[in-house]
């Protein structure tokens, strides 16, 4: 599959640019914390094209992380498109979404 292909799979759910913590069987996803360089209009990263030089936390979802990040939720288009081809061997959890889910952790 070519670069633009792959890449036309994402659903522009901007969930992978926000705080996440990964538990056992839960994904908690703080809506309220998400990257310096996220547009939250247009549910897109602002500085797409250099994302990896200017964000030191933002990683690119290849095969293998559509197959098997636990990080990433099930309306993913990356992680829709690896279980429709069997190849998603992540076991799924429970997305929860919120505002200040972290906010109980001290600095």
């Amino acid at each position: 599959m070519k670069k633009e292909e792959w890449e036309s799979l994402c659903s522009n759910c901007g969930l992978c640019c926000h705080e996440k913590v990964v538990s056992e069987d839960m994904l908690l996803i703080d809506l309220s914390n998400p990257c310096e360089f996220y547009d939250s209009e247009n549910k897109c990263c602002s500085v797409y094209e250099e994302r990896f030089k200017k964000c030191h936390r933002c990683k690119k979802v290849n095969l293998f992380r559509a197959m098997f990040a636990s990080y990433l939720p099930s309306i993913c288009g990356y992680v829709r498109w690896a279980k429709e081809h069997h190849v998603r061997l992540c076991k799924e959890k429970e997305c929860v979404l919120g505002n200040g889910v972290f906010d109980f952790v001290d600095d």
